[in-house]
């Protein structure tokens, strides 16, 4: 009866070390994966591609402003949509366009494709701006916006309108304006990410003001 006892103990013996090996190839394999499963844009910038080839204004806008010399795509579906649009071929230019922006939206972060994203695949601030409304354009339009900007707290300010705040004068004056203007065109073409409170406040005005 003894000798049975030692001789089923083998193959059990057996059995765990199988399973223990497979729980190692398993874990490995997951880690392994894991390693190799890398960020997308779409995954970090969420809220600049939801709904984006929904808004035909915005897509549109993207289009002109492929069209224009100055731009410079690297992906060559935007730079085919590039010559399309300039050859008014809208239907194609569009297709082309679309397709290219889905697969960099794909595309993992520190890929090339950053700045095809950035400009012309995702909504940037100004994008978001409320109908009725449009960015601000010149000095002047600071006009009325001094003492509220020089009453806000520190915590009330986001962005590089801290670093205006903490260097503006006594007064208003053109230099604090000239960084105001500076700081809403800058911020326009960044990617949009969620609603910016001063961006909203101090950057834009109504359509023909």
């Amino acid at each position: 009866m003894q000798r049975t006892k030692r001789i089923m103990t083998v193959p059990w013996k057996i059995c765990l070390g199988c399973v223990s090996v497979a729980g190692v190839s398993c874990a490995g394999y997951f880690g392994l994966k894991s390693l190799n499963t890398k960020e997308s844009f779409k995954d970090k910038y969420e809220l600049s591609v939801k709904s984006f080839f929904d808004d035909t204004a915005t897509v549109n806008r993207k289009l002109e402003s492929l069209k224009k010399e100055a731009s410079h795509p690297k992906h060559p579906d935007l730079q085919n949509a590039k010559q399309k649009k300039k050859d008014q071929k809208e239907d194609e230019a569009k297709f082309a366009f679309k397709k290219g922006c889905k697969l960099i939206h794909s595309e993992p972060i520190g890929s090339p494709y950053f700045d095809d994203f950035k400009n012309y695949c995702s909504f940037n601030n100004g994008d978001k701006i409320e109908s009725g409304k449009t960015l601000v354009d010149k000095n002047t339009d600071f006009d009325g916006h001094w003492n509220s900007f020089n009453q806000k707290a520190v915590k009330d300010l986001q962005e590089g309108f801290l670093d205006i705040h903490k260097t503006k004068s006594q007064n208003v004056d053109n230099a604090w304006k000239g960084k105001m203007l500076g700081e809403c065109k800058r911020l326009s073409t960044e990617i949009f990410s969620g609603e910016i409170p001063n961006f909203k406040e101090f950057c834009t005005k109504a359509v023909g003001g």
